[in-house]
């Protein structure tokens, strides 16, 4: 797939959708629209665009990116923050008649992926005129709003796809594929010098596949299953210990400190290796 050259005088590739072009733009990724809900969200943002609102002072900023060539707009994409688990998942349903479960189910649910999003941007629509097609440009909107995103903190960049043609060429473009129905994303949290997994589960539509594109090298597919019982989970994400996505007890909260502030200790006075052979010995885990 080459890349497309401008000729001499003239001026070719991505840059930032400019007022005027709103338009232009949604007749563009009008092809990828799936939906009354899509439908509404793409008017609204080439709406703003063309009355020189500043996104980016939005709580969760977008970006129409564009590729033009020849004073002609080839290829588009919208890019926004990630917005991943707003929804119950379809599987907490089973629980739904225990109320407290449920609300506290939904609850942790929707702060594990609050999380998650302020990490995420998501490409929500890209599109290249047909006759253009086959020259790089998509690739070269979605390289463009990686490197944005990228220099913005995000870690990963996600999008959907309902096309196994899809699905393969942005494989071929870095991109991690989930399977169809439903992703997981399997985060490490570092506990003083210790790693607590966990998982957080999202229902995808229909036979949607979620697409992720590793902005760091600590994003990469992860299979936390196991050989009988594979999981895969699509992308991992490290990071501090937080539990504030755990309605943890005060006794917890105080039991977690002390703990930590003894293997402290330990480590101070044994030192990390010691340390931690001491620990699984006391686990039952000792090392062969």
């Amino acid at each position: 797939m080459g890349r497309v050259k401008a000729r001499k005088g003239e001026t070719s590739g991505v840059r930032p959708a400019r007022v005027g072009e709103g338009a232009a733009v949604r007749n563009l990724l009008a092809e990828v629209v799936r939906d009354e809900q899509d439908e509404g969200q793409l008017a609204v943002c080439c709406r703003l665009l063309d009355s020189g609102v500043d996104t980016a002072r939005f709580a969760e900023p977008f970006r129409l990116m564009v590729f033009e060539r020849r004073r002609t707009l080839l290829g588009a994409a919208l890019v926004q923050g990630g917005s991943h688990g707003t929804k119950p998942a379809d599987h907490l349903a089973e629980v739904k008649a225990h109320q407290n479960l449920y609300a506290q189910q939904v609850g942790m649910q929707r702060k594990m992926f609050a999380r998650i999003n302020t990490v995420c941007a998501h490409l929500a629509f890209m599109a290249v005129a047909p006759a253009a097609r086959g020259q790089g440009i998509g690739q070269q909107l979605v390289r463009a709003a990686a490197d944005v995103e990228r220099k913005r903190g995000r870690r990963m960049l996600t999008g959907y796809v309902w096309d196994d043609d899809l699905a393969r060429m942005y494989e071929r473009w870095g991109f991690i594929v989930s399977p169809p129905g439903t992703v997981a994303f399997f985060m490490r949290e570092k506990v003083g010098n210790l790693y607590a997994p966990s998982a957080a589960a999202l229902d995808l539509k229909g036979d949607s596949r979620m697409i992720v594109l590793p902005l760091v090298p600590e994003v990469r597919a992860y299979d936390i299953g196991t050989a009988d019982q594979p999981y895969p989970a699509v992308v991992g994400v490290e990071e501090p210990f937080d539990p504030s996505h755990m309605d943890m007890p005060e006794e917890l909260t105080e039991m977690r400190e002390r703990m930590e502030a003894f293997i402290q200790q330990q480590m101070t006075l044994h030192g990390p290796e010691r340390t931690r052979a001491m620990f699984d010995a006391y686990l039952g885990r000792s090392r062969s």
